[in-house]
């Protein structure tokens, strides 16, 4: 599945920007940067960052602090790379979300969109999200959500699309995946049929022990 991922996404890789699915993706982009409103010196990690579109986003807003990157495929990465040419505080990287090479609590914010579904453990990949972040931050992660009753015809149609395998939440699923990463998700904002965007806070270690979320 990781691999068939990372083969579809370098054959994209040259055209993706001009494609109509990164502009509805650059839509989503713009409107997690807009809600989350970092401040001039956060750390702000995005997984899954193909070319680079999502940090673009955000860049008017940070200017001293870092924007970091990860993304399975190293083609994308590499228009990402000439786009921030020259650039300070940049900081792209081939990886996997389910091992980030960050430590712990070392993020302000991060986000993720339309990723999870391209990562074999799930599970995996949002607790090393949650793991990198400082308690208190969050997460905003947009991706595909499927009712139960639509997921394995629509899961089969996006996987001829996308040439890759698919694991597709619905938005129970989800939210227990970010209630299990220690991360207390807001309610979930429908941003299109079957797309969902869904915002978490780290808790506290003193919020963990309590039961209770960050206020």
């Amino acid at each position: 599945m990781r691999e068939e991922a990372r083969a579809c996404f370098d054959r994209w890789a040259e055209e993706y920007d001009r494609c109509f699915l990164h502009r509805y993706i650059r839509k989503v982009q713009e409107r997690i940067a807009r809600e989350m409103n970092p401040g001039e010196d956060a750390f702000i990690l995005d997984v899954g960052c193909g070319t680079g579109g999502g940090l673009r986003a955000i860049r008017s807003r940070v200017k001293r602090g870092l924007l970091a990157g990860l993304d399975l495929s190293p083609k994308m990465i590499g228009v990402a790379e000439k786009k921030f040419s020259g650039q300070e505080g940049i900081d792209l990287r081939v990886g996997d979300a389910e091992s980030l090479p960050w430590p712990n609590s070392f993020f302000h914010e991060a986000l993720s969109t339309f990723t999870l579904h391209h990562c074999p453990h799930p599970d995996r990949a949002v607790a090393e999200m949650a793991r990198v972040l400082k308690p208190g931050s969050r997460l905003f992660l947009a991706d595909l959500i499927l009712p139960w009753f639509f997921r394995r015809p629509l899961k089969c149609i996006l996987q001829l699309v996308e040439g890759a395998r698919l694991e597709v939440q619905t938005l129970d699923s989800l939210k227990q995946l970010f209630r299990t990463a220690s991360l207390e998700p807001a309610p979930p904002q429908r941003l299109a049929p079957f797309v969902f965007l869904l915002i978490g806070t780290k808790r506290s270690l003193a919020a963990e022990e309590k039961g209770t979320a960050v206020d």
